[in-house]
């Protein structure tokens, strides 16, 4: 997965590197705190439903989850790809029998249960309103995910992994009262009955010069699945910061 959004990267910068333009890459090192993370497989009588954030320990409070975008704009076009990544690691005693993903584990085993939700994004999204202070976008982004949740004792071991893809609605909002200075908010969203997913930054953005800039605000990461074979919701916010590059 990570090689064919590599090579779409690549095809995205062959394809759009004439004309007038500009690039933009932001690396932002972010910190996830996570809250709630509840996971069920399958998601029937076979499986038990488990409070990861209530009936366990979590390894890390603060947890570093790395994101790196880069934009393209071509007049009112705007073309993104995205990554991220992150990892959510709980511990401690079970006070009950859990079923999972087809392996039972007895009631006071001591339990270890990684959270891994890694995404790659194309996106789109063109400008509806250009103004001097305030700007207005609208898209759509493809998703693909790559996830797994771990469960482990001294014994046993527990491994559900999922690679897919998911059709999201994308925005961009910005008021600009200087040239150097904006607020803005942009994310993706959607919401079915098999699911819902969300990824929403609201914050601040100063240039220092026309090849650098930074950004920090709040994103708030959420969403999960309810299907037969699994049923996984998890909410994260985030102290989201990092610098922009624009060529």
């Amino acid at each position: 997965m990570k090689r064919i959004f590599i090579c779409l990267v690549l095809l995205l910068f062959t394809a759009l590197t004439f004309g007038q333009s500009s690039w933009e890459l932001r690396l932002m090192p972010q910190i996830a705190f996570g809250a709630n993370n509840t996971l069920q497989r399958p998601n029937n009588d076979e499986g038990t439903r488990i409070f990861l954030n209530k009936e366990f320990d979590r390894k890390h409070r603060a947890i570093f989850s790395p994101r790196v975008e880069l934009e393209y704009t071509y007049k009112r076009n705007h073309f993104i790809l995205t990554g991220s990544l992150l990892k959510d690691q709980f511990e401690g005693i079970s006070m009950k029998e859990i079923r999972y993903d087809g392996t039972t584990f007895a009631g006071g085993s001591n339990l270890n249960t990684t959270y891994r939700f890694n995404t790659y994004r194309i996106g789109y999204r063109y400008r509806l309103v250009d103004r001097m202070r305030f700007d207005f976008e609208l898209g759509a982004t493809l998703l693909i995910r790559d996830a797994a949740i771990t469960m482990r004792s001294e014994s046993q071991k527990a491994k559900y992994s999922n690679v897919g893809v998911a059709p999201l609605l994308s925005y961009y909002l910005g008021w600009n009262p200087t040239e150097s200075f904006s607020l803005l908010s942009y994310g993706d969203g959607f919401a079915v009955g098999l699911g819902r997913a969300f990824d929403i930054f609201a914050g601040a953005r100063y240039r220092f010069s026309p090849i650098l800039s930074a950004i920090i605000g709040y994103r708030l990461l959420e969403g999960g699945s309810d299907v037969k074979k699994i049923y996984t919701m998890a909410l994260f916010n985030y102290l989201s910061f990092g610098v922009g590059i624009h060529f």
